[in-house]
């Protein structure tokens, strides 16, 4: 899986608004002719003074999601830039039942928002018990789903040990940002906070096509 974000330069922002459609549409359509090899690619308009368009994909070869991206930045050309990437594995959780296929949980109609953050863990975490791990995250689990504000809230937890600078990338698709920024105030409460050391940067985007930006 990989997450990107770019940010147009100064050269973007001076051209007019034609030609700006144009560069999207071209980004657009090269990245829809290499979605073949993808399992999902969702494109927002990013939230945060520091990105203006974010990608989320995945693939079952990551040598499809670096391809994908060389496209992309060849045609932003002087455009636009990456200010941050992360890259991770989608698998099942080792606390959790497995619980179907977890492609088709990419594959859904998006949700309207999109929210994504590397994490990390201090090594007392994996020196703990598995049962004791597997108790805290139970409680943080049971926190975030008992929120009524929770029912619009999708959440994606993958992992980059040995792949990136992070040990987690955290996704989640909402419907709400409020709804969203209420059930994260929440589960600063729980338990497992204690443990967690890297959180930013926070990528928040809304869903946005290309051709109509």
């Amino acid at each position: 899986m990989m997450v990107l974000s770019y940010r147009f330069t100064d050269d973007f922002w001076v051209q007019d608004s034609y030609r700006q459609n144009n560069i999207l549409k071209a980004v657009n359509r090269i990245v829809n002719d290499e979605s073949n090899e993808l399992i999902h690619l969702k494109t927002y308009k990013g939230i945060r003074y520091d990105s203006d368009v974010i990608f989320w994909m995945s693939s079952y070869k990551p040598e499809a999601l670096t391809e994908v991206r060389f496209k992309i930045n060849r045609y932003f050309g002087g455009y636009a830039g990456t200010n941050y990437g992360m890259i991770s594995l989608y698998e099942h959780s080792p606390y959790l039942k497995k619980d179907g296929e977890l492609s088709d949980t990419l594959t859904q109609e998006p949700l309207k928002y999109f929210v994504a953050y590397p994490m990390s863990k201090l090594s007392e975490w994996y020196l703990m018990d598995y049962e004791e791990r597997k108790k805290i995250l139970a409680e943080h689990i049971g926190m975030a789903s008992s929120s009524p504000e929770s029912k619009g809230i999708r959440s994606y937890t993958t992992y980059s040990h040995g792949l990136d600078d992070q040990e987690f990338v955290v996704l989640y698709e909402v419907e709400s940002l409020s709804d969203w920024s209420h059930v994260t105030a929440k589960l600063r409460e729980a338990r497992a906070r204690k443990w967690i050391i890297k959180e930013t940067p926070i990528i928040t985007g809304v869903l946005a096509d290309l051709d109509n930006f």
